[in-house]
């Protein structure tokens, strides 16, 4: 096999692929990247942890078809130390690996030979497409609520719907809830299915490089989602999802509306005293005015207003946990946010103050005050 690849086509390509490798020692094949000629001019460069599966189509002048796998961390560190408009040739070794070639330079990288690489899934027919943008959107405004608890297998990714009223994503780890829906998005045939954490990652990395649609299919097992020249293949979770409809409040009687950057700046500051381990903070809700308060016995206190647009007469009191509140507000992407609900002691629910096209809404579970 021998191929030319301009460095900034090879670049971009391994800075996708870079997030799906494995690093870890646990299948050592699975922290090379698989490069398959698949005609006179496109390589097929490919990643996987067995459980994420990337693909990335790049151009190359290709004088010798052939396979090879190469070490992913260290072509990536090689290829960003060229020039970017630099050429570096690929020539195969006997027995696995590559020898590249760039300008006064020379490496050889060793590998194991090809056919020890998995063989990847293929994608299924049927797939929906979907405006990337919308997509895109509703992972980076849902992300933040996915479980960082390994235990917690399926609150680990985000629970995707699609039927004939809407498109929705939602992700709970069983503090707090976000939820993405958009209306202008629906099939005939419904699909429910969780889609894990760093396949929803990698898939927003790829998206925000593409306009237009994406299309999406899926099997028993698997998720499959080609982004123009790239694709991403995923496991699906298994197991029961919880009844997010139960956990969303439907008659929160109370409200108040405040500018989100106002919000987050004044909370970041508060919660600057906040208890390391709980986070917590206290917010005081009157007419016109929200109070935020933090304190530890060790370090002091803080405390400090922002004014807001409240619906209620009788004073409010709750607490929260701030990293919560800052990952919901800032997820909103929108001037000003609403907060909705009914005492100190029941779950709020945040939501932007005007409609957006991707219907988002955050719902968090109070602590309690003492």
């Amino acid at each position: 096999m021998k191929f030319v690849i301009n460095a900034q086509t090879l670049q971009t390509e391994l800075a996708f692929l870079s997030g799906v490798a494995e690093r870890k020692n646990t299948i050592p094949v699975l922290q090379y990247l698989s490069i398959v000629t698949e005609d006179d001019t496109t390589l097929k460069i490919s990643a996987t942890d067995l459980d994420v599966t990337l693909s990335c189509q790049a151009e190359a002048i290709i004088s010798e078809q052939g396979s090879i796998l190469v070490p992913a961390n260290k072509l990536l560190a090689i290829g960003k130390s060229f020039p970017k408009t630099a050429d570096i040739t690929f020539q195969s070794l006997p027995g696995g690996g590559a020898k590249l070639t760039c300008e006064r330079a020379n490496f050889k990288l060793q590998a194991p030979a090809f056919d020890s690489f998995p063989e990847l899934t293929k994608a299924q027919t049927g797939a929906i497409d979907i405006p990337t943008d919308i997509f895109s959107s509703m992972i980076t405004s849902t992300l933040f609520a996915i479980t960082q608890e390994e235990s917690r297998y399926t609150l680990s990714g985000a629970k995707v719907e699609i039927d004939q009223t809407s498109l929705r994503m939602i992700t709970t780890d069983g503090h707090r809830l976000a939820k993405s829906e958009n209306e202008t998005i629906t099939t005939k045939q419904p699909i429910s299915l969780i889609i894990p954490r760093k396949a929803l990652a990698e898939l927003a990395k790829i998206s925000a490089a593409h306009n237009g649609n994406l299309s999406m299919a899926s099997d028993e097992n698997h998720i499959y989602f080609q982004v123009g020249p790239r694709s991403l293949t995923a496991r699906l979770l298994a197991g029961q999802f919880p009844n997010y409809e139960m956990v969303i409040p439907k008659n929160n009687s109370h409200s108040f509306t405040v500018n989100v950057s106002a919000f987050r700046e004044t909370l970041k500051r508060v919660s600057l005293m906040a208890d390391e381990r709980s986070h917590a903070i206290r917010m005081d809700i009157k007419a016109g005015q929200l109070t935020f308060s933090a304190s530890t016995p060790d370090d002091g206190e803080a405390m400090e207003n922002v004014p807001i647009e409240f619906d209620g007469e009788a004073e409010t009191a709750i607490g929260f946990n701030s990293g919560y509140l800052l990952e919901a507000y800032g997820s909103l992407n929108s001037e000003q946010a609403t907060m909705s609900f009914n005492d100190g002691n029941s779950q709020v629910m945040v939501v932007p103050a005007t409609p957006t096209l991707n219907q988002l809404s955050s719902v968090i579970m109070p602590l309690r005050l003492s």
